[in-house]
């Protein structure tokens, strides 16, 4: 790939994959905190059940 792509790809493009590159930030730090809290309310209810 040509280093001086990057410099000629327009501003919508640069934006766009900087959003996208925040998004996977944001998954990655929030999808297993939330699968987390999730499994313990559901360890929570099971072990009240026993």
């Amino acid at each position: 790939m040509d280093p001086l792509y990057i410099s000629e790809m327009s501003l919508g493009e640069n934006i766009f994959i900087f959003g996208i590159g925040v998004f996977v930030l944001i998954w990655i730090v929030f999808v297993p905190i939330a699968i987390t809290s999730r499994l313990e309310k559901i360890i929570k209810l099971l072990e009240e059940k026993r």
